[in-house]
């Protein structure tokens, strides 16, 4: 190996190892144009880059002699044709007048890649032999850094299509609320993925719009404001759930906003559940791949279905929640009393909370309030039997204590393992105002609102039903004159918590019911059990409020 074989063999090397290197393409002209020129007997180098579409010449790069001009350019236009893989000289007298009489060409092509042609300028005394094997073994590094580039692309691409994807199922995921999940979708893909996009939902009249976002919403706006281009935008939604294609091109691109609109049906459990329109206004180089699109869908399907049987699931748990309630609590002369039952997030089963009020044949009003430990059918089943219990007892005149001491030996009894927590108010009334005796099972203690602003409490005490065969019950007398208000309810109301774990009844209840002291009671039970949910962030549990005013006389 001669001294200038060794010094070739050395700058190959490193031209191998600065281009493993690079993150750009833009960086290779800069890499392996001036280790040819440095070769001996060359002129110049030229690099011309073509385009995909069509194999024109899109960028010009060179050493040596400029390719700045337009006869210079239309000189390696000329001279650059070439056919892949072959390595080809070539003299013409043009050559001259940049001071060289050969050119020595060679090019390469990649798939889905912009093409390449290198082409050496020598003179006279060049060895073109020697000089057309480095350049081929020039093109060789060139096409793997190319290949590696197109690999790294590739990857990074994936990673961002998978941190999209996951991020969008978060996002979905984080709702249960079917309207809500659509308007995730779309927001979601714009402009991180597309330029717009629509969401049909299906529905008994078939695919109805529901949300629609685009980069520009006024232009938006006024398409959809289009009768015509609506349907006919449902029209390709509706083709799409057909079969019968999912890429359309939309004739007036300006007025749409896109220069391709794609489809992507929502299906889950073997149901089509709408159509997902993408509108993109980018070549077709940057669309996203159908793929990408296809699991975006699957994944947007999935989450409209589960928010879809979470509605279902709670409205079958709130109507089976009401069946455990009374429909309407009697009237009492003297007395407004109203009832508000909230109903927690955190799960999709039936709550243990209960409440009702009865009216003895003498006048005497027994409120009762409770809450079963656990949810679900075993819960509802528990919860209502013990209000069964409770008011049929109270109705027959049987007093607090004894109707919470045969409920605690019927759990015992049946061995149940869940407890029961329970208050009964016996409110009778008297000359100094409405004599309330409260009795308690572990329940929380009941508060008085005074019609002054004032709110005192009564005292709870007492163990939950059904842990010991003895009831221990906790008693207190409370005085309702006229104006003031007894508030019952369950713990939901008191331990509803925020972000930093601090209790509703701790930070804000007496607060709250005292602002709304003068409210019906209807509206005073409502606000009041709204007011706690909103306190709260982890989700609340079910809430029963029961209120019961002293009415002036």
């Amino acid at each position: 190996m001669g001294d200038g074989d060794r010094v070739w063999a050395g700058a190959l090397h490193r031209l191998w190892r600065a281009a493993s290197a690079i993150t750009d393409r833009e960086e290779l002209a800069e890499l392996v144009l001036p280790p040819l020129q440095a070769l001996p007997g060359v002129v110049a180098v030229w690099g011309l880059r073509h385009r995909v579409s069509d194999g024109e010449v899109a960028e010009y790069r060179w050493t040596g002699v400029p390719l700045e001009s337009d006869e210079d350019r239309a000189l390696a236009r000329r001279l650059g044709v070439w056919g892949h893989g072959e390595t080809v000289a070539v003299r013409d007298e043009a050559l001259r007048r940049v001071g060289a009489a050969q050119i020595i060409v060679a090019g390469f092509e990649i798939v889905g890649e912009a093409g390449g042609t290198i082409e050496l300028l020598v003179d006279d005394d060049a060895d073109v032999s020697r000089l057309a094997g480095c350049l081929w073994q020039v093109i060789d590094v060139t096409r793997e850094a190319i290949a590696r580039l197109k690999r790294r692309r590739a990857d990074d691409e994936q990673s961002v299509r998978d941190a999209l994807l996951a991020e969008a199922s978060l996002q979905m995921d984080a709702v249960l609320d079917t309207t809500q999940t659509m308007q995730r979708v779309a927001r979601m893909t714009v402009p991180a993925i597309a330029e717009g996009c629509l969401v049909f939902a299906c529905d008994v009249t078939g695919l109805e719009l529901r949300s629609a976002v685009h980069v520009d919403m006024r232009r938006m706006a006024e398409l959809l404001a289009d009768d015509d281009a609506r349907s006919g935008l449902r029209a390709l939604a509706e083709r799409a759930v057909a079969g019968h294609g999912e890429r359309f091109e939309p004739v007036d691109a300006a007025k749409v906003g896109a220069r391709t609109l794609r489809a992507q049906v929502l299906r889950a459990r073997g149901r089509v559940l709408g159509v997902l329109l993408f509108f993109f206004d980018r070549p077709d180089g940057l669309l996203p791949h159908p793929g990408f699109l296809g699991d975006l869908a699957h994944r947007a399907a999935l989450a409209m279905d589960n928010s879809g049987l979470y509605e279902q699931r709670r409205r079958e748990m709130v109507t089976l929640q009401e069946h455990l309630l009374p429909r309407r609590l009697p009237a009492v002369p003297g007395m407004g009393v109203a009832a508000a039952y909230a109903v927690g997030d955190r799960a999709l089963d039936v709550g243990g909370d209960f409440y009702d009020l009865v009216v003895r044949s003498n006048g005497v009003v027994a409120a009762l309030i409770g809450d079963v430990c656990g949810r679900g059918a075993a819960a509802a089943a528990l919860t209502g039997m013990a209000r069964h219990t409770l008011g049929t007892l109270l109705q027959e005149g049987v007093s607090p204590a004894r109707a919470l001491s045969r409920l605690n030996t019927g759990l015992r009894r049946d061995g149940s393992w869940r407890f029961v927590t329970a208050g009964v108010a016996l409110l009778r009334e008297t000359r100094a105002g409405i004599s309330v005796q409260w009795t308690s099972a572990g329940h929380p203690a009941p508060l008085v609102l005074r019609r002054d602003g004032r709110v005192t409490a009564g005292r709870g005490g007492g163990l939950a039903l059904g842990i010991t065969d003895d009831s221990r019950l906790g008693r207190s007398r409370l005085v309702l004159t006229p104006g003031d208000t007894l508030l019952m309810f369950t713990d939901g109301l008191t331990e509803s918590r925020d972000r930093d774990g601090r209790m509703f009844e701790d930070v804000a209840l007496r607060e709250t019911a005292r602002h709304l002291r003068d409210l019906p009671v209807d509206a005073l039970v409502r606000e009041l059990s709204q007011a706690a949910k909103d306190f709260g962030t982890t989700g609340a549990d079910d809430i029963a409020v029961l209120a019961i005013r002293a009415e002036q006389r």
